[in-house]
């Protein structure tokens, strides 16, 4: 084959290279690569029938057009071997699982291939020397250079970002400073963190190379956390620790494994100070575990009589045990009694201790009485017919057992104590007392019974199909009741 017959199949070879990743754009990246090789192999074998070496090469030109054809087809197996070696450098990189917004460094290699290959353009097909351009180009480069300093920190502190991979995409940072939450994105200049406000704080990557980080996604998504209650010093610490133990079980966000911790760190005259540390599946469900954390805390120290401690004063309030009364006044169920016959309720009610793993009562057991949890938390199970489970956690000043009662039927859940509890206790017979000596009762618990269904549904014992009656039927089981108390009749009518 003639000359002109070599350079127009090489031209062919090169329009081809370029133009069949622009038809056919949905090809793979190894694909790609594997097409830019094969194109290269071909054009070196022509290149060199051509011009003997392509790094050296004798171009023989008859004339002016033919010498640039044949520096463009010279040129063209420089730009081959660039896109060559850039594809197999991204291809290598993205066989390393690397997410596209951590590919800085593989830009980087790209642009510099590209560049140098422009270089040897120039002085090789072209018989240019580079070496004034190169010095006169550094020159420029360093006035470039004290110009867009910031930018070109953030640039090299992507690089090394890129390179020791400290985070990305989809991990959950702490970053000195204050900044808090999940990576969205890792570019050129700066890193995109989703905070829990929902916003995006854009911080630069000179910023993050200089500061210290926590990556709570590594090793795992796991994240451990801690709060801290300072308490009136004056109580002793069993008692203190007691009451945050019990609220730490009546949490259920926080995992069991690794199990919540509560240990005292500091003693002041100004208060005793307790830390409760717990772990969350991940950093999602934080906010929401110390919201309940804090709340059960808040609760289960109210009602055991434990005061917070205040800064720069020694002695505090003290706070007063809730009594029954004081339980069924803050009861949702008991609240709307008038105070009088709340009193008369509480009266009849007697006091029961239980330790860790005592049921209060069996699923199914014939409902006796019902009970308000003054201290401590009992765990609440109910099996179903299908198999599953409900579970649930009562915490003081909760009411339970109640509408089973009035409705003589069974229990439908199983109550057991998982820490130490006292609760009080009322049964059948101890309110027969209480309407016997005062008859209005009657016209409260009716009231009560008008307020059915917000009742029933508070009840976690009740059955469901009682917790689905209607007001009016409550309301009308609720008298049955009361006749039976007030006449020793049998059971309430039905309907």
């Amino acid at each position: 084959m003639s000359a002109q017959g070599l350079l127009g199949f090489a031209t062919a070879v090169l329009c081809g290279g370029i133009a069949a990743p622009l038809i056919f754009p949905r090809w793979p990246v190894w694909a790609r690569a594997l097409w830019r090789v094969a194109t290269l192999a071909l054009l070196t074998l022509l290149v060199q029938r051509i011009f003997g070496s392509p790094l050296q090469p004798e171009l023989r030109a008859e004339g002016p057009w033919e010498r640039a054809w044949q520096q463009a087809v010279e040129a063209g197996w420089w730009v081959a071997a660039a896109r060559s070696l850039a594809g197999v450098a991204r291809l290598l990189l993205s066989l390393q699982n690397r997410s596209r917004e951590t590919q800085i460094l593989s830009d980087l290699v790209g642009a510099a291939i590209y560049i140098a290959t422009a270089l040897a353009v120039v002085d090789v097909v072209f018989a240019v020397p580079v070496g004034g351009l190169i010095a006169t180009s550094g020159v420029i480069a360093v006035v470039i250079g004290l110009a867009l300093q910031s930018t070109l920190s953030d640039l090299f502190s992507g690089i090394a970002i890129d390179i020791e991979r400290p985070y990305r995409a989809g991990d959950v940072l702490s970053v000195e400073g204050g900044v808090e939450g999940r990576v969205r994105e890792v570019n050129w200049r700066s890193t995109l963190i989703a905070t829990g406000n929902g916003d995006v704080a854009v911080v630069p990557n000179s910023v993050m190379a200089k500061s210290r980080l926590v990556n709570h996604s590594l090793p795992a998504p796991l994240r451990r956390t801690a709060i801290e209650v300072r308490l009136d010093p004056r109580i002793l610490p069993d008692r203190c620790r007691a009451a945050l133990d019990a609220a730490v079980v009546a949490c259920r966000l926080p995992l069991a494994d690794p199990p919540p911790t509560v240990a005292q760190t500091a003693l002041r005259g100004d208060g005793a100070v307790y830390e409760i540390a717990f772990s969350v599946p991940s950093a999602d469900v934080l906010g929401s575990a110390r919201t309940e954390m804090l709340a059960q805390v808040q609760r289960h120290l109210l009602h055991a009589a434990i005061p917070l401690a205040v800064d720069g004063l020694a002695e505090v309030p003290s706070l007063p045990v809730p009594t029954a009364a004081d339980l069924l006044a803050r009861s949702d169920l008991f609240g709307i009694l008038a105070e009088p016959e709340r009193d008369l309720l509480a009266g009849a009610m007697s006091v029961l201790h239980l330790a860790p793993g005592e049921a209060l009562f069996a699923q199914g057991d014939e409902a006796q009485a019902l009970f308000v949890l003054a201290s401590g938390t009992v765990g609440i199970l109910r099996r179903n017919a299908d198999g599953t489970e409900f579970t649930y956690r009562l915490s003081p000043g909760m009411a339970l057992g109640a509408i089973s009662l009035i409705t003589e039927a069974p229990y439908a859940v199983a109550a057991t104590a998982l820490t130490p509890v006292k609760a009080f206790r009322l049964d059948r017979a101890a309110i027969t007392v209480a309407i016997t000596g005062r008859p209005s009762l009657t016209e409260g618990l009716e009231e009560l019974a008008r307020r059915g269904q917000a009742a029933i549904s508070a009840d976690l014992a009740a059955a469901r199909d009682h917790r689905d009656e209607q007001p009016d039927l409550f309301l009308f089981r609720m008298r049955g009741f009361l006749q039976k108390l007030a006449a020793g009749l049998g059971p309430p009518p039905t309907r």
